[in-house]
């Protein structure tokens, strides 16, 4: 049966590459889903075929039965020998060796999947327009609320106590009642990451190439050796294991370019900043799955500890039971507020996220394209001028030499303008780079109030077939008990952002102003210098 899929936001495909446009709402014939990198192939109405960003399409309900997407092997249901093929540093599905030489494997990072195409490099950044979706789906889209669903099943077996896990000492996770508020408490000291040396590399004799980065933990200095589909991993991982935790997104996936210098340099930044958003919660930081991912660097025990992660028991609503929070019981009507207050929250920022990085994406494009090459034919023409006054100037007898002085100022001009061209490097992308993060998390918030409400239906639920005679007293306090630990992980979860975002985007705006600042000053010590060319 043929799958259409409809268009939810608007995407401009690259000239002269294979890439699509399509336009929200458009529905498309779908052709491939096996390209890899998060991409799909369609065709339109007009009958052109191209690739688009799966995040930004889901499958028309009316046409279409859901895509099967190709699914990696599971260690646990292969032969060991298979496993080690399949398992290694360097697996084959993001390789480069064909057409789509740069192509990964489908994007299942769930909680920013419609964020931001990729900027191919530094002179062309192409951020979508904000989304006209419903506020629950922030960034949600073929698969919304997944792990909603997932709750349906596992939640209510950790909310009714009928599955019961062993948690581990280094798994357990604390709350604790502060003058602030329920926070997460901190495990160890604080460190830091370092992504560094990016560099190309080889393996099959020259035939597959990638790109690693060096990871260095500031609590052991020993540098271990992470390629993007190290990180997809760990991402994938982190949104199965934390339920109750927005994951900071990756950088975007990436079909074409992943060599250029620029490119590697500018996805440094960004796996630095998912980096350093992970380091400073006090869950994620802590968690064995990262410690793995930032210690490992032999490839037997790599592989033990990924296949370990892979079966963990603690993942979804049954990392609950891994929380310890205070002892005292919740006022419903108090969760309800901070909830409401917190979707409310999350609806508005979204939309503020959204609106700055379109702004910010047309300031960038200004800066590099219209800016510069206005300050350019200025200087040209004036360069123009300057020959003409030069021919004048051989003949007649004067100790003024004008045509120098504005050809001096036709380069001062001509100088601005390529200022202008190089300036988003240092304000307007990394700004972008940071909002990109704000969008990945606010984007998982919708799905972790939805499960908390889940939660609180189940325990209205019991509370009736208690009234029932249906359940005892003391099934009920439980349920109560549990759902009061969600309702504890996301209080600490909200205060934590709210820490965070006040410290984090104090700096962001910062960072802007300042870099905006250096800017003008120094277009203002360039026009002073061309003032000087006349005196």
């Amino acid at each position: 049966m043929t799958t259409r899929v409809r268009a939810l936001y608007d995407f401009s495909g690259e000239p002269a590459t294979s890439e699509l446009s399509i336009t929200a709402g458009e529905i498309l014939i779908l052709t491939r889903t096996d390209v890899g990198e998060g991409w799909w192939e369609g065709t339109n109405a007009k009958g052109q075929t191209g690739l688009f960003p799966e995040a930004y399409v889901q499958i028309h309900k009316e046409t279409a039965p859901a895509v099967n997407l190709p699914q990696q092997p599971r260690y646990d249901q292969a032969p060991d020998d298979y496993a080690d093929q399949q398992d290694g540093w360097d697996d084959d599905w993001d390789e480069e060796n064909d057409t789509y030489s740069e192509i990964g494997p489908p994007n299942n990072q769930i909680r920013q999947s419609a964020s931001h195409q990729q900027i191919n490099n530094y002179t062309n950044i192409n951020l979508p327009p904000a989304p006209t979706e419903d506020t629950i789906s922030i960034t949600s889209t073929s698969a919304p609320l997944k792990r909603s669903g997932i709750f349906a099943k596992s939640g209510d077996s950790y909310i009714l106590g009928t599955t019961t896990v062993s948690v581990p000492d280094n798994e357990r996770t604390f709350i604790i009642n502060t003058e602030n508020g329920y926070f997460w408490k901190q495990i160890g000291d604080p460190y830091t990451v370092r992504v560094a040396s990016p560099k190309k590399e080889t393996k099959f004799k020259g035939m597959k190439s990638f790109i690693a980065y060096q990871l260095t933990p500031s609590f052991n200095n020993i540098a271990v050796s992470r390629r993007y589909k190290h990180f997809d991993w760990l991402h994938e991982r982190l949104v199965d294991k934390f339920y109750l935790i927005p994951i900071p997104p990756l950088p975007d996936k990436q079909i074409s370019g992943r060599y250029e210098d620029e490119f590697i340099e500018h996805r440094r930044v960004q796996l630095q900043e998912f980096v350093d958003w992970v380091c400073r919660h006090p869950v994620l930081s802590t968690c064995e799955v990262w410690m793995h991912f930032l210690t490992c660097t032999d490839e037997k025990r790599w592989k033990t500890g990924k296949r370990a992660a892979e079966k963990d028991n603690l993942v979804g609503a049954t990392y609950c039971a891994a929380i310890f929070p205070p002892e005292k019981s919740l006022l419903q009507t108090q969760v309800d507020g901070q909830t409401e207050n917190c979707s409310l929250f999350v609806h508005g920022m979204d939309g503020a996220v959204k609106s700055l990085l379109a702004i910010s994406n047309e300031q960038t494009k200004r800066f590099q394209l219209q800016w510069k090459k206005d300050f350019q034919r200025v200087g040209e023409s004036f360069s123009e001028l300057a020959r003409a006054l030069e021919i004048d100037e051989r003949r007649a007898i004067t100790n003024i030499n004008l045509s120098n002085s504005v050809g001096q100022t036709a380069g001062v001009f001509i100088s601005i303008g390529q200022m202008f061209g190089d300036q988003p490097k240092s304000d307007w992308i990394p700004f972008c780079d940071r909002l990109h993060i704000y969008r990945g998390i606010l984007g998982g918030f919708p799905d972790v109030l939805a499960v908390q409400r889940g939660a609180m239906q189940k325990r209205k639920e019991c509370e009736k077939l208690t009234a029932e005679q249906k359940m005892g007293n003391a099934q009920l306090q439980e349920v109560n008990r549990r759902t009061d630990i969600m309702s504890y992980a996301l209080l600490a979860e909200m205060n934590h952002f709210r820490a965070e975002r006040d410290q984090h985007l104090k700096e962001t705006m910062k960072n802007l102003i300042s870099s905006q600042i250096d800017f003008y000053n120094q277009i203002i010590t360039k026009l002073q210098m061309a003032q000087r060319y006349f005196e």
